[in-house]
């Protein structure tokens, strides 16, 4: 009787733990699969918003003191490395769904975002501009959120 007794307490404190364990693991996949299937959607939405940006930006440009200076060349190279990191993250996204080779190529888009950043700061554009770089921030803050990056300084 005893040893019944015995036995139904050591049940009764191991079995919660072994429960709790599953329970963490099954939520662990189940938060996993949500990540991965969101991710994909995000990164076509930055995808498109950056070919946005950059065809704003190029319009923009052609009309403002910019045109024709270095600043406008640097500008327009870091929105083609901002657009190029995008097309590999989604090509590295969608043959493996790897976070850790896709993340490397996030690290690309946010570093090109973090250039363009300073200069926008620095030069007002046209309101177009300022919106349409304002959705890629903030694709771009979603997907750090999404590969648990640190959050992105825009400064």
């Amino acid at each position: 009787m005893k040893r019944m007794a015995a036995v139904a307490i050591a049940m009764a404190l191991v079995l919660p733990v072994g429960l709790n364990a599953q329970r963490y693991e099954r939520d662990r996949d189940r938060d996993s699969g949500e990540r991965r299937g969101r991710v994909g959607g995000i990164i076509a939405d930055l995808e498109r918003r950056t070919n946005e940006f950059q065809g704003a930006l190029r319009r923009a440009l052609d009309h403002s003191r910019l045109d024709g200076t270095r600043r406008e060349d640097d500008l327009n190279r870091d929105a083609s490395r901002l657009e190029h990191a995008a097309n590999r993250l989604r090509e590295s996204w969608n043959a493996d769904r790897d976070f850790e080779r896709s993340r490397r190529n996030l690290s690309v888009a946010i570093g090109a975002g973090q250039d363009i950043q300073r200069t926008m700061a620095r030069h007002r554009l046209r309101t177009e501009v300022q919106r349409e770089w304002g959705a890629v921030r903030h694709e771009l803050n979603m997907l750090a959120e999404v590969f648990r990056e640190p959050p992105i300084r825009w400064e």
